[in-house]
């Protein structure tokens, strides 16, 4: 019989409840799995007795999920059971374990990056540029596994337009608004986002996550210039990313860049002076109820044209 008020724990019940826990909070494949080694062991045999502890670690390790999952820490709200005690039937514990599932790349320490040993990469370009000037850098894991950790636990890479300061001209003043306005963009396990800045975007690729990424650069945010005066409307940034591989062959490098793309016929003031500024963070998620099984994420300056 299934799981149900009244019933026997079955062996099969229990064991699908600890294949469905270990499948987010263990090795997991794909866009599931946590990399946790604190993995629930299944009843061997459907005469085997459903321990208390066996109960009580699988509740334990729901908490652990929901936990990490919720701002707040709020948990499952399911209570362990103590040696001795009689398990009674928990109506809620199906309900907590699909909630785990579908709030499996959510966390509520996001952005935690004293959690990564590199912290944050920053690329400087004093030199003026009249069309292009293009910025990229590589953030390295050591294996495909900790990548997928990185981003399945909740983590999070970004890419930053910012400028110490580029002046000396009306098109260079116009450009510097264009990276304060253009912010930082924030790239998650299956989304993306704005963060900071002002203004509208006119590419805003919110489906552009992780898993959404390939070896080739996919576009994920672009914003104008809103200065009409000296036509520099078609001036714009955007921001990139890739793989350094198709997820079918393991990738370990994710590549962010940046495009300042300066299209103006502005004969008198072409070229943009001062210096482009680009930063870049790996930003892992909290370690609260949850180990670093990510590893150390390595960045370093690809491009600097």
């Amino acid at each position: 019989m299934t799981y149900a008020s009244g019933g026997l724990i079955q062996a099969t019940d229990y064991n699908g409840f600890v294949a469905s826990v270990n499948a987010i909070w263990g090795t997991g494949s794909s866009d599931s799995g946590y990399g946790q080694t604190t993995t629930l062991s299944t009843v061997t045999a459907a005469s085997s007795t459903v321990t208390a502890t066996q109960w009580s670690d699988l509740i334990a390790r729901i908490n652990s999920l929901r936990n990490h999952q919720t701002a707040g820490g709020l948990g499952s709200g399911i209570t362990q059971p103590s040696t001795g005690n009689t398990i009674t039937y928990l109506s809620s514990l199906s309900t907590q374990i699909s909630t785990a599932t579908s709030n499996k790349l959510l966390n509520a320490g996001d952005g935690n990056a004293a959690n990564n040993a590199s912290g944050t990469i920053t690329l400087s370009n004093a030199t003026g540029f009249t069309t292009t000037r293009t910025q990229e850098f590589s953030l390295t894991f050591l294996s495909y596994n900790q990548m997928r950790y990185f981003f399945n636990t909740g983590g999070a890479v970004t890419i930053t337009a910012l400028n110490s300061a580029l002046a000396g001209n009306t098109k260079s003043t116009d450009w510097d608004a264009v990276t304060v306005a253009f912010g930082t963009t924030k790239i998650f396990a299956q989304s993306s986002e704005k963060s900071g800045g002002s203004g509208t975007l006119n590419t805003n690729n919110t489906n552009a996550g992780f898993w959404d990424l390939t070896a080739t650069d996919t576009l994920v945010m672009r914003q104008y210039s809103t200065t009409a005066a000296g036509g520099y409307t078609s001036n714009y940034i955007s921001s990139f990313a890739r793989l350094n591989v198709a997820h079918a062959s393991s990738p370990t490098v994710i590549y962010l860049k940046i495009v300042f793309q300066d299209d103006a016929a502005d004969v008198t003031d072409d070229t943009v002076s001062g210096t482009a500024r680009t930063d870049v963070s790996a930003l892992p998620s909290g370690v609260t109820y949850i180990a670093n099984t990510w590893g150390t994420v390595v960045g370093a300056n690809t491009v600097n044209t």
